[in-house]
């Protein structure tokens, strides 16, 4: 659990900093890779990621713009210019196994309908997979009362040979990444 110097628990952040606390674990714990941004939007995740020398590119079929400006997590507010949309390449389709082959790591961090076929074209292809799983829209199963949908996903990637970690991300609503990083290389070890 996070800590603050008297011991206490540092505040969650805002659900708006996803992309940024996400992008930060990444850049701060493994080395650049290609990462497919699935079901990225607007692209924040894959512009942050491309500003520290990752390779990303958003798999999302709405094709929607960078944001015009963004909240660091210093609290500073960042504009982005319209010449950095053109960093972000985007591919305007439903996520499909086959696109899988050019990347390393495959993330969802709002994939509705993917997290399952994220996982198999993990297994597939021999990719990684990082996933925050907020719920079962569009997936190929049907919610159940006591059920828990993140772990139902990390039953299921263990049950396709994955060795499945956790992180907490510490962001207000779903905030647990599960991954399994088997060709990612870090920087440091982690916990």
């Amino acid at each position: 659990m996070s800590q603050t110097n008297e011991g206490r628990r540092k505040p969650r952040r805002a659900k708006k900093f996803r992309s940024q606390i996400l992008a930060k674990w990444l850049i701060e714990n493994f080395e650049p890779c290609r990462v497919a941004d699935i079901g990225g939007g607007k692209g924040l995740l894959s512009y942050l990621l491309i500003k520290n020398g990752w390779k990303s590119v958003v798999i999302d079929p709405e094709d929607q713009l960078l944001p015009t400006k963004y909240t660091s997590l210093e609290k500073k507010k960042v504009k982005i210019s319209d010449e950095d949309n053109d960093l972000v390449t985007r591919i305007n389709e439903p996520f499909s196994k086959e696109m899988a082959k050019g990347f390393d790591l495959l993330v969802g961090l709002h994939a509705h309908g993917s997290n399952m076929l994220i996982i198999d074209a993990c297994k597939e292809y021999d990719k990684d997979f990082l996933l925050i799983p907020c719920c079962v829209i569009d997936e190929p199963v049907i919610k159940e009362y006591g059920i828990n949908w993140r772990e139902s996903l990390v039953e299921y990637a263990e049950s396709k040979g994955f060795l499945v970690k956790k992180e907490k991300l510490n962001f207000m609503g779903k905030d647990i990444a599960i991954y399994s990083f088997n060709n990612l290389k870090p920087i440091k070890t982690l916990k």
